[in-house]
């Protein structure tokens, strides 16, 4: 286990154009990520199968940005899917080719707001509120822009968004526990406040790392977009998608024509590219 880089701005002393994955210890830290947040992804892997199938056709290849250690991209090639996927952070991008080696997959080094992948894609997956790093209205634009180049005619981009104004109970995630090896870890999770004004969640993420007698401890901030269905509808609507469907997180469809807002959770929307 590597310790977080010391050297690195802590933080808690961040403004908010700086508390986000290109300051963070943990996503320096992949390892350690890795094992954070190593949930069981069957259940989801079998929804993404059908969504695939019932939004987009035949599907072969998938994309996904932010792909972190590429725990998704693993399990959705040993499906059989031609998998590659785009990160902002060196290491989760090294650590990422190394986990895809075995199976085949493609892994770049790039942001959100202006990547696009050398050839098209049929679909997109980009979960747990990850396009929410994504905190000006230019920058959100400019994705969704660089993702229609990136996926064929009829293809779709399966995002997930929280919305603001959570309820306290549903702010939080953890302390949840979990290892691998001889690896442990614990993350809590939780939003800290929020001002819709300016579009910004203020979130806190603490991961405590063990392995034998040695303990790190990752205490950081991160700044999300505070999402509105007002700002979600207005985006989709000035890009090259359409919102086909939006699926609770227990994967059950989500009535496509009701207000959405912050006590809904973590919904998955799917945005299909035009014709």
């Amino acid at each position: 286990m590597h310790p977080p880089d010391e050297r690195a701005p802590r933080a808690s002393g961040l403004d908010a154009s700086e508390a986000g994955p290109a300051a963070s210890l943990a996503y320096r830290t992949p390892e350690i990520y890795d094992v954070a947040t190593g949930w069981n992804l069957d259940l989801e892997i079998e929804f993404l199968e059908r969504v695939f199938q019932r939004h987009a056709g035949v599907v072969r290849r998938v994309l996904e940005p932010c792909c972190g250690t590429a725990r998704l991209l693993r399990a959705l090639a040993n499906q059989g899917y031609e998998v590659a996927g785009y990160d902002l952070s060196p290491a989760m991008t090294a650590f990422a080719r190394e986990r895809l080696r075995p199976v085949g997959g493609e892994v770049w080094l790039g942001d959100m707001s202006t990547f696009v992948p050398p050839h098209p894609f049929d679909v997109a997956v980009n979960l747990v509120n990850s396009i929410g790093y994504l905190l000006e209205d230019d920058a959100i634009a400019s994705h969704l822009e660089c993702m229609g180049k990136a996926l064929r005619p009829g293809g779709i981009y399966l995002a997930q968004f929280s919305y603001g104004d959570e309820p306290p109970e549903m702010a939080r995630f953890g302390p949840w526990g979990n290892h691998g090896g001889d690896l442990s870890t614990t993350l809590l999770w939780e939003v800290v406040r929020e001002d819709e004004a300016s579009r910004r969640s203020y979130q806190h993420c603490r991961i405590t790392a063990r392995r034998g007698r040695e303990r790190h401890v990752i205490d950081e901030a991160h700044v999300l977009r505070y999402w509105t269905h007002e700002d979600v509808t207005r985006f989709v609507a000035q890009s090259a998608f359409t919102l086909e469907a939006v699926y609770w997180d227990n994967f059950e469809e989500f009535p496509l024509e009701d207000y959405r807002m912050g006590e809904h959770g973590n919904l998955y929307h799917v945005l299909r590219r035009r014709d």
